[in-house]
């Protein structure tokens, strides 16, 4: 038994290893993205104390940008800014997002919303290696989702490898260091593997089900997300006129005390509904994981997505647990650096491989001495 998980964990480790430790290595840089890009593009601007109402930001925002009305306003997240968004008016396509100073108001620059390189590159690498223009986006996804398989694999047979029984535990966890390199090598291939393994499991099951996300809810008799019914998204009243934004504020925190603002979708179109992003409880990550959608004129709350639902559980929580979302700075910290073990376990892999192949072919060349003294 132990031979053939030997074999399943050589053969997977040799022959996907190196695409394994590359899908790795690029999520643990997609985790520490919003920092590097931070600190590569800062925004040169500094933020100045208050807060003032969506009302004002929206006023600013218009004003500033004749010929664009705001569609959407998002509260301070990864930076102390507000984010609105702005649509060209009289059915233009053009739109683009800036920042607004949380004290006054004011509006400038350009929030850049689509990745810069390297990361653009970094990750069409992890979510399609690179194949979306080869087989298309769905199938390479599919391949990922098959790498991140092999990956499971490989560390399920690597703690059956590891294993040392219950009274000998301790020493499956002990590093060797002066006993040679081959006992060095090995003895941090496991610990490392070992250590890494409960995150890494982590990390792996999640990223094939991301890979599979459209699919996996079908398998089982889910649909894909929470259908919104049509009615959520159309005001009772269409000719009335538009609730004021601040009252929509007002209405929100009145009747989910509890819960934090994260965005404002404004109606697009008269007769359209509000539609209000919440967080509500302990969230997966930092955005919203409630819609509230409301009567444009009114106020009347037309709908409300439920967290708790068990699609909507699942889509934040794959999500979360793959990105490391919802345990602050610490943990994503720590992702990052389990992230990149496999790139340290190919590297004590290599090193075993090549001090064991060197050690065969000394044993041949002293066979073969030996034989040719012998004649």
């Amino acid at each position: 038994m132990r031979k053939t998980i030997l074999a399943i964990h050589l053969i997977l480790s040799l022959t996907l290893g190196l695409f394994v430790v590359l899908t790795c290595t690029t999520g643990s840089l997609l985790l520490i993205e919003p920092e590097v890009e931070s600190w590569m593009h800062p925004v040169n601007h500094a933020a100045t104390s208050g807060n003032v109402s969506p009302s004002v930001i929206k006023q600013h925002a218009d004003s500033a940008n004749p010929g664009f009305f705001t569609d959407r306003i998002e509260y301070p997240n990864n930076d102390p800014f507000y984010h609105v968004h702005l649509a060209q008016a009289n059915g233009g396509k053009e739109n683009f997002t800036v920042y607004a100073d949380p004290g006054t108001g004011d509006t400038f620059g350009r929030v850049q919303v689509d990745r810069l390189e390297p990361f653009a590159t970094i990750y069409q690498l992890h979510r399609y290696f690179l194949l979306t223009s080869v087989i298309g986006k769905v199938p390479a996804a599919s391949v990922v989702g098959i790498l991140g398989i092999a990956l499971v694999l490989i560390l399920v047979t690597g703690i059956y490898l590891w294993w040392p029984g219950l009274r000998k535990l301790a020493t499956g966890f002990r590093v060797v260091l002066n006993r040679g390199k081959l006992l060095k090598n090995m003895s941090l291939h496991k610990t490392v593997g070992i250590i890494s393994i409960p995150f890494l499991l982590v990390l792996a099951l999640t990223g094939t089900i991301n890979a599979f996300e459209k699919s996996i809810p079908t398998w089982v008799g889910f649909k894909a997300k929470e259908e919104i019914p049509a009615t959520a998204l159309q005001s009772k009243t269409k000719d009335a006129a538009a609730l004021p934004l601040d009252r929509v504020v007002e209405i929100v925190k009145e009747t989910y005390p509890t819960s934090e603002l994260i965005k404002i979708q404004l109606p697009p179109k008269a007769g359209q509904s509000y539609q209000i992003g919440l967080q509500e409880g302990f969230s997966s990550s930092t955005g919203s994981n409630s819609t509230v959608y409301m009567d444009g004129s009114t106020g009347a709350i037309l709908y409300k997505t439920n967290p708790n639902l068990a699609i909507n559980l699942y889509n934040a929580w794959r999500k979360g647990l793959h990105f490391a979302t919802w345990g602050g700075e610490p943990l994503k910290i720590i992702s990052f650096f389990f992230g990149m073990t496999p790139l340290a376990l190919m590297i004590t892999g290599l090193f075993i491989w090549r001090i064991k192949a060197n050690a065969r072919k000394r044993s041949r060349n002293k066979s073969a001495s030996s034989a040719a003294a012998a004649a």
